[in-house]
């Protein structure tokens, strides 16, 4: 493919993931869809890439799209609601974050060609936890994937994926919304 193809194609990739993560602060099913369609796209940018952390992760995605889709519209039209965790939970996450940045990094210096081998461990890791947090609805998932498209726009970065740069820090802002706009709502299904 040409570099227009290759650019053309990370462009509509981004768009398809802008409007599954506004539908996910929404908490709009078909925003699964639009996850699954775009991380598809994903597999084959990143391998042309080689970040192949990444090219799991979009295939993992895929998997968990359909995974959100069923656990977000399981139960005859029962809305699964918002869940907080506690801190036993999330050092527990944390930990198996740093453990997969970790295995990841090393299984991937394995890989001729493999570029950034830390921070594509990293952004796999901690996005793989963030999302599977968010298929369950659980609120600080939203912090997670802070701090993950955060390490994610330096790798971006490094690879010259200037799409997914300008994705990933509009993704801060709206993590950053869905997170307080979740806990609004978390707090009010808490009831007085």
């Amino acid at each position: 493919m040409s570099p227009f193809a290759w650019s053309l194609l990370e462009a509509v990739a981004a768009c398809g993931n802008l409007a599954y993560t506004v539908l996910m602060l929404y908490e709009r099913r078909i925003g699964w869809l639009f996850g699954i369609a775009a991380s598809a796209l994903g597999i084959a940018l990143f391998l042309h890439q080689q970040v192949f952390a990444q090219v799991a992760l979009n295939t993992i995605y895929v998997g968990m799209g359909a995974y959100g889709w069923w656990s977000w519209g399981r139960g005859q039209g029962a809305e699964l609601p918002i869940v907080r965790r506690g801190g036993r939970f999330h050092a527990v996450v944390i930990a198996a974050g740093l453990v997969g940045t970790l295995v990841l990094a090393l299984a991937l210096r394995l890989v001729p060609g493999a570029q950034h081998v830390a921070l594509d461990g990293f952004a796999t890791a901690f996005s793989l936890l963030a999302t599977w947090m968010l298929a369950r609805k659980v609120l600080e998932n939203w912090a997670y994937w802070i701090v993950a498209d955060a390490v994610a726009i330096a790798l971006y970065a490094m690879l010259d994926l200037w799409w997914y740069v300008g994705l990933y820090a509009i993704y801060v802002g709206l993590s950053t919304s869905a997170l307080r706009r979740w806990h609004r709502q978390w707090r009010a299904a808490q009831g007085p």
